[in-house]
């Protein structure tokens, strides 16, 4: 186990609810937090009888839309100006960043559920969305049932596997993060795709 995830249990063990809620918002900011491990954590602490699973579900849902909802007002206040500012050394002129703000705020918010569940995609989602403006009602709806649905996943999850929570959640957890790659690079072939036709149709 590496220090971080000592860390992190050491939190969990002595603030409970504090440490998960502020732990978890962090997390979803950007601030290198071992989520999945954090709540599967957590969840087996329910077992113990250490922390009530319904109280512990809510803290962590909450937490992690807290999170997502700093991470997108975040992005809508430094905007696409500060994307065009850092696009150069991203390789990103005028014409992509105004490309990929058009597609995302035509597919990117049914990606915001699905994206909790990849450990950095959940951040792009974020960020970005605040950044292309998308309508915070839809955003907050959406954020808000990924959130629940994350937690409960990883929180049962813990409560379930008991005493094997450990090396599950970390076999987990390198697949997520797999998964995370694979999913970007879908995203980035559909959006790819998405350009080539737009150019197609203008050209016809």
């Amino acid at each position: 186990m590496h220090e971080l995830e000592h860390y992190v249990m050491s939190i969990i063990f002595h603030y409970r609810y504090a440490g998960l809620f502020i732990m978890l918002m962090g997390g979803m900011i950007g601030i290198p937090v071992p989520d999945e491990f954090l709540m599967t954590f957590s969840g087996f602490q329910t077992i113990l009888g250490r922390m009530n699973f319904a109280k512990t579900l809510l803290v962590a849902a909450f937490g992690s839309f807290m999170g997502m909802n700093l991470s997108y007002w975040i992005g809508r206040r430094l905007g696409i100006p500060f994307l065009q500012k850092v696009g150069p050394f991203l390789h990103f002129n005028d014409k992509k960043i105004k490309s990929a703000e058009h597609w995302f705020q035509r597919f990117g918010d049914r990606l915001i559920v699905i994206g909790y569940f990849f450990p950095g995609f959940r951040h792009f989602t974020a960020y970005f969305s605040g950044m292309s403006k998308l309508h915070y009602g839809r955003y907050a709806l959406l954020a808000a049932t990924g959130a629940f649905l994350w937690a409960f996943t990883f929180i049962t999850l813990g409560r379930i596997l008991g005493a094997h929570w450990e090396k599950i959640t970390f076999i987990l957890h390198r697949y997520l993060v797999r998964g995370g790659i694979v999913l970007a690079l879908i995203v980035f072939l559909i959006y790819l795709y998405s350009i080539k036709r737009g150019k197609a149709s203008l050209e016809d």
